[in-house]
């Protein structure tokens, strides 16, 4: 299945800071095709580009990139996006990946966002995690299943391991990602032929 709409390739933009932010992209996750999507409007690309450094590549975040990359692969899953359940954040891939079968991930090529959250419902170990980090995984699965179920007894949890500041940005990145998935879903990004991970697996298409 291709994309419904061609993402530029590294070094095709007249704008050098595109080319440098696709760049990132490759070196971050292994693969250009989401920002170099974005970069067909490049002050898009920028704005969202500078999101996704200030979290993940350590440029003024306050929570740190391997706990925000199990959220983000949890979240890719529940959601169903299968780019963004594809691609990695490298900087982080041999710290996160140990503890990647405890995220109870699963094949979500071909599925729905419903079927999806059905097949991981139960799936997350929070035993293997620190408390800090299952607590997170935690507000992820309320954050993408329902919102409104995040209760005054997940938030008193919260605060136990973040601080006020630091949930603000738990919330933030998470709905990052998501954005990025229901971006990445609707135009069936798919990783490209210069990235790491070969052929991808298919977006659903609902009934």
């Amino acid at each position: 299945m291709s994309a419904r709409i061609a993402s530029l390739v590294p070094g095709s933009s007249p704008d050098a800071a595109v080319n440098g932010i696709i760049d990132f992209a490759k070196n971050g996750f292994g693969d250009t095709q989401m920002f170099g999507l974005l970069a067909r409007r490049p002050e898009l690309l920028k704005r969202a580009a500078a999101m996704f450094a200030y979290f993940l590549a350590g440029q003024g975040g306050l929570i740190e990139p391997p706990l925000l990359e199990l959220m983000r692969l949890r979240g890719a899953n529940l959601n169903a996006c299968t780019y963004c359940a594809t691609v990695r954040l490298q900087p982080v891939v041999g710290e996160v990946k140990p503890k990647e079968p405890s995220l109870g991930l699963r094949d979500i090529s071909g599925m729905t966002k419903s079927q999806a959250v059905a097949a991981l419902r139960s799936t997350l170990d929070v035993s293997a995690f620190t408390p800090r980090e299952a607590t997170a995984l935690k507000l992820v699965d309320r954050i993408v299943i329902d919102p409104h179920s995040v209760d005054d007894n997940l938030f008193a949890e919260l605060r136990h391991h973040f601080s006020e500041e630091e949930i603000i940005e738990l919330v933030c990145a998470s709905s990052l990602f998501t954005w990025a998935g229901t971006l990445n879903t609707v135009v069936h990004v798919a990783t490209g032929a210069d990235s790491r991970y070969g052929e991808q697996g298919t977006y659903a298409i609902a009934g």
